[in-house]
């Protein structure tokens, strides 16, 4: 297949991929491509545009035609080199007289053939060799894609975790606030309460005392009433006793007065009866009148000493209550600090 010089973009676009491009050579024809007969009888339509060159082992076509032109890819550079058949003299194609250059002699042709042989198997080799190298490159990128897959798996992981974390974190900063809340309120509270435990306990201390001072009024208001009573009861009797006496001695003084004595003529005379009779009247009246006077005095005394007695009962009860009350606001301080 003969090819000529051609821009890029028209040999790529005119040339498929997957077909083999073999440039031509100075002074002779391309290599022969088996799978296509009919190609070799095409003609380079630029022939006379380029002057061949002669005794040059790297002579190349210019442009996008050129021999020794690196592969595209690596489906270019994996294709084998084809034999290459030379032409015979009179298939040749030669420029015009006016552009035409002498022709080697066989052994410059062989010389140039050696090399431009050593040189294809030169680039064959290093075609190979940035093949495999390319190969080897892939494989290393196919392989960092998939470690890059991976970390992109474990990054987008981490980040799901990360945010579940700060999620986390939220909410126990959240729980933190509160129970600081707490703790302050709580820490108030126990200062309150203790507090209140310091005036209750001064205020059992002040009951304390007050019930020792009430305990010590009542016993001694006990003590008083009992010898007030007993006082009292002697005068009772006292007055009882004289009031017994008064009544006798009335009753029996005016017989006893003729039987033992007797008075002058003037005496009895002057007592008449009715001078006695009033007399006698007026002091049964006057001593009626001092029974009922210390009787109510009595009555008044005993309801005194009643009224003593229940508000020392009374005061014994408040007493009571008042340490009750004592012990359960301690006992309550205790629960509520333990």
């Amino acid at each position: 297949m003969r090819r000529g010089l051609n821009y890029p973009e028209t040999r790529e676009e005119e040339s498929p991929p997957t077909r083999p491009y073999v440039p031509p050579y100075h002074g002779f024809t391309t290599f022969a491509n088996p799978a296509n007969p009919a190609e070799p009888s095409r003609s380079n339509p630029y022939s006379n545009e380029v002057p061949p060159m002669n005794n040059s082992p790297h002579h190349t076509v210019s442009s996008s035609g050129s021999m020794f032109m690196s592969p595209q890819s690596p489906m270019h550079a994996s294709q084998p080199a084809r034999s290459a058949i030379l032409p015979s003299p009179s298939s040749m194609h030669f420029p015009s007289g006016a552009t035409l250059l002498p022709v080697s002699p066989p052994a410059a042709a062989a010389t140039q053939t050696s090399a431009q042989s050593a040189l294809l198997q030169d680039l064959q080799h290093q075609i190979s060799v940035k093949t495999i190298a390319l190969q080897t490159l892939q494989r290393e990128y196919d392989s960092l894609l998939q470690k890059l897959e991976r970390q992109r798996t474990k990054c987008a992981t981490l980040e799901k975790k990360f945010e579940v974390t700060d999620v986390e974190i939220n909410s126990l900063t959240d729980e933190k606030e509160k129970l600081q809340a707490q703790v302050v309120s709580l820490e108030f509270q126990v200062e309150e309460l203790q507090e209140s435990r310091d005036e209750s306990r001064r205020q059992l201390v002040s009951n304390g005392n007050q019930y020792m001072r009430i305990m010590e009024m009542a016993n001694r208001l006990q003590a008083q009433s009992a010898d007030d009573k007993k006082r009292w009861d002697a005068e009772k009797t006292e007055l009882q006793q004289r009031i017994k006496t008064l009544e006798e001695a009335m009753v029996t003084g005016s017989n006893s007065e003729h039987t033992d004595r007797s008075p002058p003529p003037s005496i009895i005379l002057a007592h008449t009866p009715g001078t006695t009779n009033s007399s006698s009247a007026e002091t049964i009246n006057v001593l009626r009148a001092e029974v009922g006077r210390l009787r109510i005095r009595t009555q008044t005394l005993e309801t005194a000493l009643r009224t003593m007695k229940e508000e020392g009962q009374s005061i014994q009860e408040a007493a009571k209550k008042l340490l009750e009350s004592g012990c359960n606001m301690e006992r309550a301080t205790q629960a509520s600090l333990e």
